[in-house]
């Protein structure tokens, strides 16, 4: 049922609670490719996506606990090593084979490389769509300190709260980092030069997170802010393509 190339949606149990999922294409084309929205989204954010890879791979996009028609979780936000554990045991229940080809809007791109270190040979490939950073909490509370604290809160996100500590991930395998290219309208309380400072953070960082494999690729997509599986789903469309025709 899971190999089969139509669509498929099913309701999940795992554990305690249901999680959705939609797969379709063909399993035996390539390794199953994983769309994982960012924070507070859902699945339906890979519907410009989605159609075009089932063309030439197995895909599934899901929707976290708490989100979509995904059963709700009694703590929220979950922690992300929650996340990472309920994504495992959703892709095993609904017999989705590995290795998959993690591909991560925002604050997900954490949640997939922990996945990749909690789970080794898993993975076969990633694209990180304007993917969040593990250190961007601690560097942004340099720009700004009054901004958000890096309280416990911050670090059940999986951003890094100590002072000093820096991301170690890397990985041997094929990797896009997509990264926007359209300026985000300012937030009112920093000022211009906060702001420049901001952004000029956020690039560099997708540069680092393209430098963590000898295999990394940045792509700056010109025309696209935050969400560029809805402004240009071209781009994400063609980076999958890219790192599977890469193993």
């Amino acid at each position: 049922m899971a190999g089969t190339a139509l669509g498929q949606h099913q309701m999940v149990s795992i554990g305690s609670r249901r999680l959705s999922i939609d797969c379709s294409g063909s399993a035996a084309r390539s390794s199953t490719v994983v769309l994982s929205a960012g924070g507070g989204r859902t699945a339906k954010d890979w519907e410009k996506v989605r159609p075009a890879i089932a063309a030439f791979a197995r895909v599934c996009s899901y929707d976290r606990a708490g989100y979509g028609e995904s059963d709700k979780v009694d703590e929220e936000p979950q922690s992300a090593n929650e996340i990472v554990s309920d994504m495992h045991a959703l892709l095993k229940a609904s017999g989705e084979k590995a290795p998959f080809v993690l591909v991560a809007h925002s604050i997900a791109g954490i949640y997939v490389r922990n996945y990749a270190a909690k789970f080794p040979g898993e993975a076969a490939a990633f694209v990180f769509v304007d993917s969040s950073h593990e250190e961007q909490a601690a560097r942004m509370h340099e720009i700004d300190p009054q901004g958000p604290g890096l309280d416990d809160r911050t670090a059940r996100m999986g951003f890094f709260v100590k002072p000093g500590e820096r991301l170690e991930w890397r990985t041997e395998l094929p990797l896009v980092v997509l990264a926007h290219g359209k300026p985000y309208a300012k937030i009112a309380p920093l000022t211009e030069d906060q702001w420049a400072a901001a952004d000029r953070l956020w690039r560099g960082l997708q540069e680092d997170l393209a430098k963590r494999s000898p295999r990394g690729q940045l792509r700056v997509a010109e025309r696209s802010g935050h969400f560029i599986q809805l402004d240009q789903p071209e781009l994400v469309i063609r980076a999958v393509r890219d790192v599977i025709g890469t193993y």
